[in-house]
């Protein structure tokens, strides 16, 4: 969940994701400094970020803007081909790019060599949030980065990152006790043992990825919901672990949750669903796709969950219209509805008629 900051800064967010391969150069001029997008003459790459200022400057130490530049947050993600790489962008960012504190390099190929560099960095750089899903990278490295960042990160997402280790998200546990996102979806090697010490070290915790963990099970989160009593974000999609009573302690020790992903958890069902809806009325979005949801999980969503909820995600359960428009009827602040896979699709006008502002996928 968002919070306003109390001092509000101007920034500059550069968001590379799957953009086309332009042909002209174009610069950005920012409060104090500029940064050029520019054509990198590659037919591979889908994506195309050189971070300099000039064409003929390859060497980042002679462009005198790039102490100045002021954005906060770096965003490379999904990105194929050799001329835009993690491992190119991370050494700049780590030498000159004193105000950055927050990076997000996704998909886009980043190994040991770009985490490194954001680890022998600036004095001055100082990191919030780091975003490496799906990044080749290993224990040794990381460790360093979040020893070398431990007082300000407060985000860290190692979605998929399959070499690390449990000992390795022990440690970063240990060392990092504020940290407040966690994402560690995906990651093979997690155990029973390094949740424990998660959930004993974590006690900040507001938002968290477990997504397609086999470890996961009704007790292993009734215990970790007990010591992170402030999570609003939960993620347990795929793990097949999670039944009605993990939905059941989540009403009990966190009732103030405003997101919830179990879709995948077979054995979720409308019991479990009617402990969120008559104890979790916050709720903003709810993941409910591939689990045993029906008609009766749903009119409970709808009686008690209505004032709240924005996106719902129903796809792949068994619904019947009547109740599909009743959810739309009663949640006023409904933005988005995923249908996908389900029996009975409504068509746009009935859902015009019980609400203007949904956006329903698919209609029929």
């Amino acid at each position: 969940m968002m919070t306003p900051d109390q001092h509000y800064q101007p920034r500059m967010h550069v968001h590379v994701n799957k953009l086309a391969n332009t042909a002209q150069q174009v610069s950005l001029s920012v409060t104090a400094g500029c940064l050029c997008l520019m054509r990198c003459g590659c037919p591979s790459c889908l994506c195309c970020l050189t971070v300099i200022c000039a064409e003929c400057c390859r060497s980042a130490t002679a462009c005198t803007h790039w102490p100045l530049i002021t954005h906060s947050e770096l965003k490379v993600t999904s990105c194929t081909g050799p001329c835009l790489h993690g491992d190119q962008t991370l050494p700049l960012i780590g030498q000159l790019c004193h105000h950055v504190t927050s990076v997000d390099v996704s998909w886009s190929g980043a190994t040991d060599t770009g985490v490194k560099a954001l680890s022998d960095c600036c004095p001055g750089l100082r990191l919030k949030s780091v975003v490496l899903n799906g990044c080749h990278v290993t224990d040794d490295p990381l460790m360093k980065l979040v020893m070398r960042h431990k007082e300000t990160l407060c985000r860290l997402e190692v979605f998929g990152c399959q070499f690390l280790t449990p000992s390795c998200l022990q440690t970063v546990y240990e060392m990092c006790p504020g940290l407040q996102h966690l994402n560690i979806g995906q990651v093979p090697k997690v155990n029973t043992h390094s949740l424990t010490v998660m959930t004993s070290q974590l006690k900040c915790l507001i938002s968290l990825n477990l997504t397609g963990l086999h470890v996961i099970t009704d007790a292993a989160v009734d215990t970790l919901l007990q010591n992170c009593v402030e999570l609003q974000s939960l993620t347990f999609s795929s793990c097949p672990g999670v039944t009605d009573l993990t939905l059941h302690s989540i009403r009990k020790y966190t009732p103030c949750i405003r997101s919830l992903d179990v879709s995948g958890c077979k054995a979720v069902t409308d019991a479990g669903v009617k402990s969120l809806a008559l104890g979790c009325r916050r709720l903003q979005q709810l993941d409910l796709s591939s689990t045993g949801t029906g008609n009766r999980g749903v009119t409970l969503l709808a009686n008690y969950c209505s004032r709240y909820l924005r996106t719902v995600k129903l796809s792949f359960c068994h619904i019947t219209l009547e109740n599909i428009l009743k959810l739309c009827r009663c949640c006023k602040r409904l933005k988005v509805l995923h249908l996908y896979g389900c029996a009975h699709l409504p068509a746009e006008r009935e859902i015009r008629e019980v609400n203007a502002t949904v956006k329903v996928y698919p209609l029929s």
